[in-house]
């Protein structure tokens, strides 16, 4: 089993774009990438990862995503830290999530969620995060071309 690419296939005419000002992305593209993927299951690496459950979007976890983006983009350096110290745990905590688990993926340089799914997904870690049982919502944002990913589950 291996993971499913994302495609360069533009939504139907009855399928519209939902572009988030909130987030900079196309919410509903990259939400599906990842849904696809998790209900297929695939290999991250040398790991299989059998299917699990979709994700649900979560406007907390596209807040904590889109004030990282905007920072990396200001720094133009990828990180996992904020500029106060504060981990994916605490961004996502400022937003009044209460998680159980969390984590994130960074990219930088992609132009479309197609592009960043499928960077994400042939990375080991980026892709076990993508996979994680554990996770039941997502939030994703891009600045510039700088992508953040978080998942969470309360």
């Amino acid at each position: 089993m291996s993971c499913k690419k994302g495609t360069d296939d533009s939504p139907g005419t009855n399928d519209p774009p939902v572009l988030s000002t909130a987030t900079n992305i196309n919410n509903e593209t990259l939400l599906k990438l990842v849904n696809d993927t998790r209900l297929a299951g695939c290999n991250c690496g040398t790991t299989v990862m059998p299917p699990f459950g979709a994700l649900a979007w979560s406007p907390n976890l596209g807040a904590a995503a889109i004030g990282h983006s905007k920072y990396m983009a200001s720094i133009k350096t990828l990180t996992h830290t904020s500029a106060n110290g504060d981990n994916v745990g605490a961004r996502v905590k400022a937003t009044g999530y209460n998680w159980t688990s969390v984590g994130e993926n960074t990219a930088v340089g992609q132009s479309t969620e197609v592009q960043v799914f499928n960077d994400w997904i042939k990375s080991e870690d980026h892709c076990k995060n993508i996979m994680n049982a554990n996770f039941k919502e997502m939030g994703a944002a891009k600045t510039d071309n700088y992508w953040v990913q978080v998942f969470a589950a309360k």
